[in-house]
């Protein structure tokens, strides 16, 4: 905070990625007048080289399994344990669901100790750091965001892009990304029945399923392309200029 409030008042602008971040530097008394908010982009999503079957078997998983991901750094922000107790509550009412969970961190050993210890190796996979995300993405049945708090998301960016939908925490930043049960639902943070119960509505109607994530593709489209992003950068420089 120190360097932002020293950089704040040499600088014009402040450029912000959401609206939630603009709110954390206007309370911490940073100029409101000089913060915008100019999201992040994502560029359309390319369908994926591998097919389903090719995909689960490379995993590893029976055909016909449900893949719900979550993408992130394995530390205390994102919550992580939440989205696998979450999982532990989906196996009770179906069998076909299991959690992919994308990426490495400090809490990975204790993550998988707690896997462990509620007995749900079968259903959590933890994959590890890969750099082919964009090749897994489209095969979600659905993306989870658990985190505590976020700037903006870039996975779930990268997720509404693909057509998948999402269910997230309903924090600042994902709450300028995700609208309630237009584009994905959201959750409070740490609500691992609703993380559930959304997840198995989202696997039992598929039509649902197709128009959120339908309506995400269409949002991330309009509001969050890399030409959008452009034009607003380029306006913002052209006001200061002038």
């Amino acid at each position: 905070l120190a360097v932002d409030r020293y950089i704040a008042k040499r600088s014009d602008r402040v450029v912000v990625n959401s609206e939630g971040i603009r709110q954390f530097y206007v309370h911490h008394r940073l100029p409101a007048e000089k913060i915008e908010v100019i999201p992040n982009a994502v560029p359309p999503a390319e369908p994926s080289p591998v097919g389903r079957r090719e995909l689960l078997e490379e995993l590893g998983l029976p055909a016909g399994s449900r893949l719900i991901g979550l993408v992130g750094r394995l530390w205390a922000q994102k919550r992580v344990k939440d989205a696998i107790w979450a999982a532990d509550l989906l196996k009770v009412v179906r069998d076909d669901a299991h959690l992919l969970i994308i990426g490495n961190g400090p809490l990975r050993d204790r993550l998988l100790r707690y896997r462990d210890q509620v007995c749900i190796r079968d259903k959590v996979h933890f994959l590890g750091q890969r750099t082919d995300v964009a090749r897994l993405m489209p095969h979600f049945d659905l993306l989870y965001s658990t985190s505590g708090y976020e700037g903006q998301s870039n996975t779930i960016l990268e997720a509404m892009a693909a057509g998948v939908p999402v269910v997230a925490t309903d924090i600042p930043g994902t709450r300028d990304l995700v609208e309630h049960d237009v584009t994905g639902f959201l959750v409070p943070a740490g609500d691992r029945a609703h993380l559930a119960s959304y997840a198995s509505k989202l696997l039992d109607d598929g039509q649902l399923a197709r128009r959120l994530g339908d309506a995400g593709r269409a949002r991330a489209a309009a509001d969050f392309s890399v030409d959008r992003m452009i034009e607003r950068h380029t306006t913002l420089y052209e006001s200061v200029l002038a």
